[in-house]
């Protein structure tokens, strides 16, 4: 079909989804990047957010995928995009009280590193995915 595009999803323990998408939507490492089919080779590194797609279920008929997802990459071709990322949580999948207690101690491990730009970076991404957990489980 013209209107979607092959998508998926990969973590190292799983492969999240693999199927038809009409709209992929990934937090890259320059902002949010939206891969619609017929898009241009494109090729990024993923910060941790809330990863979003159009996707097509059984019959056709279209579902919004929503899932917390670490750190990894996205490659889009004209007919395809694969995600090959850390970590990829579902709504269901996700502890509210293990992300909330994740973003406290990451919060106060960025102001522990002081001037540690190398560890200002870490404590931000483990803030970004306890973050995208949160949002994701709908808090």
């Amino acid at each position: 079909m013209a209107n979607t595009l092959d998508f998926s999803l990969i973590t190292p323990m799983a492969v999240k989804f693999d199927g038809k998408a009409e709209l992929v939507i990934a937090v890259g490492t320059e902002g949010e990047i939206g891969i619609l089919p017929s898009h241009a080779p494109y090729l990024t590194a993923l910060r941790p957010g809330v990863l979003r797609a159009n996707v097509q279920g059984e019959g056709g008929t279209t579902t919004r995928l929503e899932l917390a997802c670490g750190e990894g990459f996205l490659q889009a071709l004209p007919t395809k995009v694969t995600v090959l990322a850390d970590a990829a949580l579902a709504r269901d999948e996700i502890d509210i009280a293990h992300a909330r207690a994740d973003l406290q101690a990451a919060q106060e491990e960025h102001k522990a590193a002081g001037g540690d730009l190398a560890a200002q970076r870490r404590a931000q991404s483990k803030i970004d995915f306890a973050n995208a957990r949160l949002t994701v489980a709908g808090v």
